[in-house]
């Protein structure tokens, strides 16, 4: 496919699950965790695949499993008594690798606790978030900090484009560069344009939370990118057309909602 061809297809498709992203995030309740569930889900199914096709032995089924589960208990019940469903998590883990004996043991259980962790637990903190400051705050506050992310990213690819000279992380992904960071972390502030649609936030407050969320966002990319790397795989499955998998697409994701939660947490803990 030719580049202009692909560049199509991105825009497209972007044109088809941007207002879908954004309407259910705003609409919360069922539809925010129907998306939350199908990132999650989907998302899992990529990471214990790629880990497979690396050598490794995750219990994908349990750990997507476990994964959809964690979601479902922090729409329901918010952060209450996390600690004891990550360390039930783990003890299912142990023991259930126990069925296939000992060799790749340690394998199995690392890596499906790890991906239970990396995408149940991250990829459900828009979750976390609605309990955290109410649904009525929560809509605006969730769409602010998905054009964050996207915002992010076509900022620091275009001032990458335009400028990019000394690389970021050449060993992690050769493309990324300074100047594409700090383009993309000044490109995530654009949300500020929300400011008037949430109170609980002074504009200050509200331009901290979007660089700290910009940073995280472009450090998850950059973990997925090591991740596939030491995978030794380019790309996740393919999923939505012009844009990779679940994981090229919302790697980001994954990091800017949970330091979204932690910084709205030290926050109220500092007022």
């Amino acid at each position: 496919m030719g580049a202009r061809s692909n560049l199509a297809l991105r825009v497209l498709s972007a044109c088809i699950f941007v207002p879908a992203i954004l309407a259910l995030s705003w609409a919360g309740g069922l539809a925010l965790l129907a998306l939350v569930l199908a990132i999650v889900g989907r998302g899992s199914w990529e990471f214990f695949r790629l880990a497979r096709g690396a050598g490794h032995r995750p219990m994908a089924w349990l750990g997507i499993g476990l994964s959809l589960g964690l979601s479902l208990h922090l729409y329901l019940r918010g952060p209450v008594q996390l600690e004891l469903v990550l360390g039930g998590s783990l003890l299912l883990c142990l023991l259930a690798a126990l069925r296939h004996g000992v060799e790749g043991y340690g394998s199995r259980v690392w890596w499906t606790l790890g991906g239970v962790v990396y995408l149940g637990l991250l990829g459900s903190a828009p979750l976390i978030l609605v309990h955290q400051v109410g649904q009525e705050q929560a809509g605006w506050l969730l769409i602010a900090l998905f054009w964050c992310i996207w915002l992010t990213d076509s900022a620091a690819y275009c001032c990458g484009r335009l400028w990019g000279k000394r690389k970021l992380a050449p060993a992690i992904s050769p493309a990324k560069t300074v100047a594409g960071f700090v383009g993309g972390t000044l490109g995530g502030l654009v949300p500020l344009a929300f400011s008037s649609q949430i109170p609980l936030l002074g504009t200050g407050e509200l331009a901290g939370l979007l660089v700290l969320a910009s940073l995280g966002g472009q450090g998850g990319d950059l973990v997925e990118s090591a991740l596939k790397r030491d995978l030794g795989v380019k790309d996740a499955p393919a999923l939505i057309p012009g844009h990779g998998g679940m994981l090229d697409r919302f790697d980001s994701y994954l990091f800017c909602f949970p330091i979204a939660y932690i910084y709205l947490d030290l926050l109220a803990a500092v007022r």
